[in-house]
């Protein structure tokens, strides 16, 4: 019975399995009854963690398409199935994969808050209409039931985990390395006149901002805005952790450093405006290691690591610190092994 819903993010079963849920624990309420209202939840909670739950655990087992998607394409077509009142026409098996997936992933998401709403108001109506009647065994016992709201929450978000797991690993990281191992074509070894260049045409960072762009657009508009920040958090540790990579496999002088230094600002600076979460931590490591290549010689170091790091929490150790300093192609390797870390 379940089928898209027009204008919605979520399929119909969500609102239709909560809405027969909510009426079947309230009305165990006007029972009166501790141990009937027991039951009932505990067997609304049973339902939801293994009926429920199996069918969205089977759609995210399904998994995300991978390979290479036009996710521009994909976004139309589940908009115009959406319209259709269903995910079904005019549009590819691997297109209603993709709208299925989605839908599933806010499925979860919106079931998570309902559980949660459900959990505070079982727990006041059971106070106001059983609150004076009640012993303190029957409190317990009360108490104790209601603790499976909090088991099935734990479930779903399990499954969400699982289902942007998925999503990462078919659909984030095959885009993200190709995008940012273009930085290894860029020459980081330049003179002033090269410098210059970089600064009047960018080589790398606006084609990668644009690619990250793109990709964002595919899903913004497909996603709840927690699963939508979800993935800008995902696809921006991705995209720091390739970085880093690709960092380590290049060499720099002191002009090279600072234009690394402004690739590295304007992606930061894309990525929060990006999201309303704070990310800037997913992209600590990174800015250190930036930091670290534009020090202008070697007993600058000093005012950053060790007692004067201040406010500083470095997320590189000591030997990190020595083979990021090693790619400077003007810092001699004998003074880097000789730095006090």
């Amino acid at each position: 019975m379940d089928t898209a819903v027009e204008g919605s993010l979520t399929s119909s079963v969500v609102d239709d399995v909560f809405f027969l849920v909510k009426k079947s624990i309230r009305r165990s309420l006007t029972s009166c009854s501790v141990d009937s209202i027991c039951a009932v939840i505990n067997n609304a909670c049973t339902l939801l963690e293994e009926d429920y739950a199996l069918v969205f655990q089977q759609q995210c087992k399904q998994g995300f398409p991978s390979g290479y998607l036009d996710l521009t394409h994909a976004y139309n077509a589940i908009q115009s199935s959406l319209q259709q009142g269903s995910i079904r026409l005019q549009s590819s098996d691997t297109e209603k994969t993709k709208a299925n997936f989605l839908t599933a992933l806010n499925n979860i998401e919106t079931s998570i808050e309902y559980i949660e709403t459900l959990d505070k108001n079982v727990s006041q109506e059971i106070q106001v209409n059983l609150g004076s009647t009640m012993t303190n065994r029957d409190q317990e016992k009360i108490k104790s039931c209601l603790t499976g709201f909090k088991s099935t929450i734990s479930k779903f978000r399990q499954l969400l985990d699982f289902g942007h797991e998925q999503l990462k690993s078919s659909a984030i990281k095959p885009r993200i390395k190709p995008w940012v191992d273009q930085l290894l074509s860029v020459n980081h070894v330049i003179d002033e006149e090269e410098f210059s260049c970089y600064e009047a045409q960018d080589p790398f960072i606006q084609e990668l901002n644009l690619h990250l762009d793109g990709f964002m657009s595919g899903f913004k508009d497909s996603l709840t805005m927690n699963n939508y920040q979800t993935l800008i958090g995902t696809l921006t540790s991705q995209v720091a952790q390739q970085f880093e990579k690709v960092i380590l496999k290049t060499n720099f002088n002191r002009l090279g450093a600072l234009q690394l230094d402004k690739e590295v600002r304007a992606l930061v600076t894309y990525l929060s405006t990006a999201t309303t979460w704070t990310i800037r931590d997913r992209l600590t490591r990174l800015t250190q290691i930036v930091t670290l290549l534009n020090l202008e010689n070697l007993t600058e170091l000093a005012e950053y690591w060790g007692p004067n790091a201040g406010s500083i929490t470095w997320r590189l150790t000591p030997q990190e610190v020595r083979q990021i300093l090693m790619l400077r192609t003007d810092f001699r390797a004998d003074e880097i092994k000789r730095l006090k870390l």
